[in-house]
């Protein structure tokens, strides 16, 4: 009978996101101008109760088995009235910029270091982009593939 009753709670467990638990999907990235470090943006969505949350990770572009480098996190960052998460941009290749309007949280460090090299972040808030879709990243990403 225990052993059932464990097999029953992992089950439950391990069916988090199938029964609205939180997710994490990657919903943007920009290559640095030099080519050595990829920006990659996550989004995480806790559920209906919850905004979204961003995270953005540095990574070295040939990979060689080094573990993500956080660059910061956002919660309920907004890009417009209806657009949430954040623009991804380099101004140089030492310069991330992290635009958007609003957030309602944010933990952001000056700088980074990725494979060896300094990487700025910059936030730029208050930059709306209108052009941006209604709703989270990850689910206007999925329409736009047609999936």
């Amino acid at each position: 009978m225990r052993t059932q009753i464990a097999i029953l709670l992992f089950l439950l467990v391990s069916c988090t996101d199938a029964l609205g638990g939180s997710s994490r999907d990657e919903v943007a990235w920009a290559k640095s101008p030099d080519g050595r470090v990829h920006a990659i943006l996550l989004e995480t969505n806790g559920g209906a109760t919850t905004s979204f949350g961003y995270l953005i990770e540095l990574h070295p572009a040939d990979h060689q088995g080094e573990k993500p480098v956080n660059a910061g996190s956002l919660y309920g960052a907004v890009r417009s009235d209806c657009a949430y998460g954040i623009d991804l941009h380099w101004n140089d290749a030492n310069t991330l910029v992290l635009r958007f309007d609003s957030a309602k949280k944010m933990d952001v460090p000056a700088s980074v270091t990725v494979a060896g090299k300094r990487i700025r972040i910059a936030v730029e808030d208050g930059m709306k982009n209108e052009s941006a879709p209604c709703g989270g990243m990850a689910a206007n990403r999925v329409a736009a593939n047609g999936s």
